[in-house]
């Protein structure tokens, strides 16, 4: 048996799909992989910075527009970029597994523990740009796009940016960051990750039950449910805010689910709450943790 794995072209999308095709070779020894490359008009359009919205659904339309043709066999997604409605012929077979969800401050040396008053930090990113000044009201931010390794590029270069907010997952995949530049991880309860983030999603067709068994080899039970929840709680959030949305879930050795999560207001200030559960109700803790928020 052969699966063919579907995957953008990035080398951060490479590294991911790679990582997949391991996994699955050795759960199920014997099994051909075969990474497809599908490609958008959004790969040739991006320049320095985050993909904005419309290009990530652009993207992973493009992947699954992959499976339903029968181009591929599965398509490997960042779980934070995939849709929270997914076509009902398609299913999330695995969330292999999950690096660093937090985000990192990246700056140039020498690093300083404060911005000053006016500092410029680079994101593409709503939600981190909504966190970012609730804390430091002083502070600018700039949209910037483009892939992880062109962005620290862009930083380094650019004298009027303090700084720039990335996901530590790529940055980890991808060996870490260049020289010149440090790192600083950010403390969740406050720059709380996008829901997802860090995580892995394959994707396939609902009805090839032979892939989906060679995928549910890989699927971390862990990881499903911890995304599940943070999922939902963007699917019940409503109100067209989603991309300021940042929801994480955490797992205990007991087996309780702990979700904290961070929307705007009407008025658009910050608004966080947390509630806990049982795995098995990992989905119910999204939707009622949303519906808590929304009563304020």
């Amino acid at each position: 048996m052969k699966i063919r794995l579907g995957t953008r072209g990035s080398r951060l999308a490479l590294w991911q799909a790679h990582r997949v095709a391991d996994l699955i070779r050795m759960a199920s020894p014997g099994t051909g992989v075969e990474l497809v490359i599908i490609r958008t008009p959004g790969d040739e359009r991006s320049e320095f910075g985050e993909d904005p919205p419309e290009q990530v659904g652009e993207f992973s339309s493009a992947l699954e527009g992959g499976l339903c043709e029968d181009a591929i066999d599965a398509a490997i997604h960042s779980a934070k970029d995939l849709p929270t409605q997914i076509p009902k012929n398609l299913i999330v077979a695995a969330y292999p597994e999950r690096a660093d969800p937090r985000d990192a401050l990246i700056q140039k040396e020498p690093a300083s523990k404060s911005p000053p008053q006016g500092a410029v930090i680079a994101t593409g990113s709503p939600r981190r740009e909504m966190l970012w000044r609730e804390r430091w009201e002083g502070t600018t931010t700039k949209g910037i796009r483009g892939n992880v390794d062109r962005r620290m590029q862009k930083l380094k270069e650019d004298p009027a940016l303090w700084g720039m907010i990335l996901a530590c997952a790529g940055i980890d995949r991808l060996g870490g960051i260049p020289g010149k530049l440090v790192m600083e991880r950010l403390d969740a309860d406050w720059m709380v990750p996008a829901p997802g983030q860090g995580a892995l999603a394959v994707e396939c067709r609902r009805d090839d039950h032979k892939v989906i068994r060679v995928l549910r080899k890989i699927d971390n039970s862990a990881v499903r449910a911890c995304v599940e929840a943070e999922k939902d709680f963007l699917r019940n959030w409503g109100g067209g805010c989603s991309e300021s949305l940042g929801a994480l879930a955490t797992l205990s050795s007991e087996g309780t689910i702990h979700l904290r999560a961070a929307a705007p207001d009407h008025r658009g200030q910050v608004r966080r709450a947390q509630m806990e559960g049982p795995t098995g109700e990992a989905e119910l803790i999204g939707v009622r943790l949303a519906e808590e928020m929304r009563r304020g």
